[in-house]
């Protein structure tokens, strides 16, 4: 036999060897039986609509008597009465600078009279210390859930507390100095001071100091027409310039108007209220009213939902994303690949218990694109948590013993 004949030989047996491994490693593979499961855990789904959509409100546009440089007397979001000053208008910036100082010290002098008036109650440095830590970390809190508003009472608290611990250490025999002193840098500067008119609100409500233009043009009485290009335009528009210097919300209700498909419109009758989410807005979720659902002239659907929950983000936004929670639902989290129809046409799933493969029925409650939530009735014969669901294997069956 030659070399060359020798070698062809050699290649052609490991070829044979290379195929007969394959071949048994696949019949290996089919008769042995894997499987894999899945624990039957407790999970919570929603059944929700994810749309873009605006803020309508009874909104009154605020206009200034005369020009010159504005300062506002009122915060955002401040709930505000009938005839109150919300600005102050001067004659130049030097003036709304002196006016400025003169708040300032207005507020130290308050500051001042409330630290003195608690160092009676024997507050130490270190209990003094104490509280400051405690507010600092509630108005972190408050901060960074959003909720401006409720943050502003800790700043203040905050403020009178530095205050108080400042001249602590000072020893109570400077307090009627200090105040004093305060008293008559404010006195000299409010006598300087030359403010033009004020603007003041035409009704109660809450105060917002921007306007978007759309004030006049969205109201409430003209949602139930509401058109869905109505809505695309409002979400799509550019800031348009006004003259207005803010605007008082004054109904208390608020509507949050999306466009729907009919399939969502369908759902959304089917309930009268509904949970609310703005992920880019607020870190809590707002319950709403269904106010209506109707077609637009277009064939379109539009949702309208009302709520009287007041938050300074709300007041001050005009067109969000949102997700509208109709629905939540707690139960067992089953894969879709786990479901299965025994021989009497039964829905459940196949667990494992110990050695042998056991049907157990499930009651589904909600689906979802990857898996369905089925009820935790506790009973025997059904699905429960900590179950081992199968949710790969081959030829199985009840009572089946796997290896």
């Amino acid at each position: 036999m030659s070399r060359k004949t020798f070698f062809k030989s050699l290649g052609a047996v490991l070829l044979l060897l290379l195929v007969v491994v394959y071949m048994g490693y696949q019949v290996m593979e089919n008769l042995t039986e894997k499987i894999v499961t899945a624990d039957a855990l407790q999970v919570t789904a929603q059944d929700k609509i994810s749309a873009n959509g605006i803020f309508v409100r009874q909104e009154t546009p605020l206009y200034p008597q005369q020009g010159g440089t504005v300062a506002f007397l009122a915060d955002e979001g401040e709930k505000v009465a009938k005839g109150q000053a919300v600005a102050q208008f001067f004659t130049d910036e030097n003036q709304l600078a002196l006016y400025r100082q003169s708040q300032s010290l207005g507020e130290e002098i308050e500051s001042v009279k409330y630290a003195f008036t608690h160092m009676t109650d024997g507050s130490d440095g270190v209990k003094l210390d104490s509280l400051i830590k405690m507010n600092m970390l509630q108005l972190g809190a408050k901060l960074d859930q959003g909720l401006v508003s409720q943050a502003e009472e800790y700043s203040s608290k905050l403020d009178a507390m530095i205050v108080q611990r400042g001249v602590a250490q000072k020893g109570d025999t400077d307090y009627a100095a200090i105040l004093q002193e305060l008293e008559s840098q404010k006195a000299q500067i409010d006598a300087s001071l030359q403010g033009g008119t004020a603007v003041t609100t035409p009704a109660a409500g809450y105060f917002v100091g921007r306007t978007d233009g759309c004030e006049e043009s969205l109201t409430p009485e003209g949602l139930k027409t509401l058109s869905a290009d109505a809505i695309t335009q409002v979400v799509e528009r550019k800031e348009a310039s006004s003259e207005a210097i803010g605007k008082v919300v004054d109904g208390y209700s608020w509507y949050f108007a999306a466009q729907v498909t009919a399939d969502e419109a369908k759902r959304l009758k089917e309930v009268s209220k509904v949970t609310l989410r703005f992920p880019q807005l607020l870190a809590e979720d707002i319950s709403c009213s269904v106010y209506d659902v109707h077609q637009d002239e277009s064939g379109e659907w539009v949702a309208v939902l009302q709520s009287g929950y007041m938050n300074t983000a709300l007041l001050m936004a005009r067109d969000q994303p949102a997700d509208i929670i109709l629905r939540s639902y707690t139960g067992l989290k089953v894969p879709k690949e786990a479901l299965r129809q025994n021989e009497d046409g039964e829905w459940g799933a196949y667990c494992l218990e110990g050695a042998q493969v056991v049907f157990k029925k499930i009651t589904i409650l909600f689906q979802t694109d990857s898996f369905y939530v089925a009820k935790d009735t506790g009973k025997n014969g059904e699905l429960t948590r900590y179950d081992k669901m199968v949710v790969k294997a081959k030829d199985i069956e009840n009572r089946k013993v796997v290896s």
